[in-house]
């Protein structure tokens, strides 16, 4: 990748709750649509975001809330928006985890842009460096072989651009070993996956690992980075210098270093930190134009944000 294309920035808004450290990790749809708006007139390109119960906090599977962010989103930016796949359990089935994204798809005025596959399982107990203890002991983030090509079957089916998270270099070549069964678009967005102290089953967020992972993909391809349940500042100024893409939010860290920042203000941390390294920052638009996306309907998008 050049880097002198324009940087994309994705917010990532809600993936961990952190509440309890940050007030403005999102919750209800209403929430989310205010900082996607935030996200968007900050420099983000790209939304992501989790389905959760307005009052608890809890993830939840709910068509209608999902829908109802989707509308807020639509109406108010002209965001990429990418979607979960539903919450992961033992006994999570397909139907379950895509109904959302097939509901939005088949509504024209809403529609679905992007959706992120992970091609790996992983263990998800989190570390306490204070006790030298981790807090479980038995979670596991399950993503099958079986269910990774069910779900690339379905959004093959229905016309859905791919974002391929990977959280190591194993999954990297799982990836690509569906790309050769002809499941997994050549055309993708690699979302490398760093992890911070208390989630010791990630990457290291070093440069040397970033450089492996970026190596593990056919050159020329877009990729970005992010750090979940950690800081992802210095690998943002890798990613810009290296011409790669960056993952920010709420949702992967709460930032309490910079006091209670919103999704915006950390999106405009990653803009204006680009914007010091020479790197334009681009609109969704731009963004569509990079990962080869198909433009949304400009009548019914709002006025381009500018920068």
């Amino acid at each position: 990748m050049s880097s002198k294309l324009p940087l994309i920035i994705e917010c990532r808004s809600n993936d961990t709750d952190y509440r309890k450290d940050n007030p403005n990790c999102p919750h209800s749809p209403q929430e989310i649509v205010r900082e996607a708006v935030r996200a968007w007139e900050a420099g983000a390109s790209i939304f992501h975001w989790h389905g959760r119960d307005p009052v608890s906090g809890a993830w939840i599977s709910d068509v209608d809330i999902y829908l109802e962010a989707i509308q807020g989103i639509r109406e108010k930016t002209d965001l990429i928006i990418n979607p979960t796949l539903n919450y992961v359990t033992k006994q999570s089935h397909v139907s379950d985890r895509v109904k959302h994204i097939l509901a939005a798809k088949n509504n024209p005025a809403l529609g679905i842009d992007m959706v992120p596959l992970e091609f790996g399982s992983l263990n998800i107990d989190f570390w306490n460096p204070q006790i030298k203890q981790f807090q479980t002991y038995d979670q596991v983030h399950i993503s099958s072989r079986a269910y990774m090509q069910e779900v690339l079957k379905i959004l093959k089916e229905n016309d859905i651009f791919v974002s391929t998270v990977c959280w190591d270099v194993g999954q990297i070549r799982t990836a690509l070993c569906f790309r050769e069964m002809g499941l997994l678009p050549e055309n993708t967005f690699w979302e490398f996956v760093f992890t911070g102290e208390i989630m010791p089953s990630g990457i290291l967020p070093t440069l040397s690992n970033l450089q492996a992972v970026v190596d593990s993909i056919p050159a020329g391809e877009p990729w970005l980075a992010m750090c979940w349940n950690g800081d992802v500042m210095h690998l943002a100024a890798w990613a810009i210098t290296l011409g790669g893409h960056v993952g920010i939010g709420l949702g992967d860290h709460p930032y309490t270093r910079f006091g209670t920042p919103h999704n915006g203000e950390l999106v405009e941390k990653v803009a204006q930190m680009a914007n010091i390294l020479g790197r334009e920052v681009a609109t969704p638009t731009q963004a569509r134009e990079i990962l080869k996306m198909p433009p949304r309907n400009a009548a019914s998008s709002p006025e381009k944000r500018s920068y």
